[in-house]
């Protein structure tokens, strides 16, 4: 009878996938975590089983996402750690629905949105409305084939080739880090298309520490200067996927569009 080799348990197989996407030696993970690369090998084979305390040092070790360290969990056995509640759940409403809603509301006249993972935009304020409208009901996909493909989105962004080399580098850096399947998918599409708009990796303007658009609308010329908006000390999934984009004038003449655009309604 020939043995067939057994397949390592699932929480084992997750541990190896995140130590390679990090590029972490057995040796360096154990290192860090505070464990032995004996022990962390026996882990992954399955010849071990590991308790919570260890997942959640061996998951902050590699800066896994929230909504993964839970996977872990379920997949050693355990409950999971971090609640996942929703931007509409009622136990997550009051606090971070109110900082949201005041951050889009201070930030007019200039545009702002609120995106998660995969390019998911959950919401913008009349300014971002009145710059690109119905932006914020497309779906990711839609959004990245108006992005790359040749029409009047593109036209007005003098320079498309930077921004949309930064666009990539960030959906390039969202799947390092989340390995969400979203992403990816939409990464590899967003590759796609540039591909075949002959897109050369274009770095920023010397004038300006940003890769940020500057859009010809009419006979106006806006310059912005973008920033991101981060919960970083969230213990709850959505909120810890959550960015805010917020997008700012780069001088006055750029301030004065955004104003006359407001009170034009």
């Amino acid at each position: 009878m020939v043995a067939r080799a057994s397949t390592p348990p699932a929480f084992g197989r997750l541990l190896a996938l995140w130590r390679s996407r990090r590029g972490a030696t057995q040796l360096q993970l154990a290192s860090t975590a505070g464990t032995t690369p004996r022990h962390l090998s026996f882990l992954e084979t399955g010849r071990s089983r590991p308790g919570r305390e260890l997942v959640l040092r061996l998951a902050a070790a590699l800066d896994i996402p929230l909504r993964d360290r839970n996977a872990m969990l379920v997949a050693a056995g355990l409950a999971p750690e971090y609640p996942s509640l929703g931007l509409d759940d009622d136990r997550s409403a009051s606090p971070l629905t109110a900082v949201l809603q005041r951050v889009l509301a201070s930030h007019e006249p200039y545009p702002a949105w609120i995106y998660g993972t995969g390019l998911r935009i959950l919401g913008a304020n009349r300014a971002a409305a009145r710059l690109f409208p119905d932006l914020a009901q497309m779906d990711p996909t839609a959004i990245i084939d108006l992005w790359f493909r040749p029409g009047p989105l593109r036209a007005m962004i003098e320079n498309w080739p930077e921004v949309s080399t930064a666009l990539l580098d960030t959906l390039r850096r969202e799947v390092r880090q989340t390995a969400d399947p979203r992403s990816t998918k939409l990464l590899r599409r967003a590759e796609t298309l540039a591909q075949r708009a002959s897109l050369a990796p274009t770095p920023p303007a010397a004038d300006m520490p940003f890769a940020c658009p500057r859009l010809r609308i009419g006979d106006r010329r806006v310059r912005t200067i973008g920033a991101v908006l981060r919960f970083d000390t969230a213990v709850e999934v959505t909120a810890s996927e959550l960015r805010v984009e917020l997008m700012f004038p780069a001088d006055e003449a750029s301030a004065a569009f955004f104003r006359d655009a407001a009170a034009a309604g």
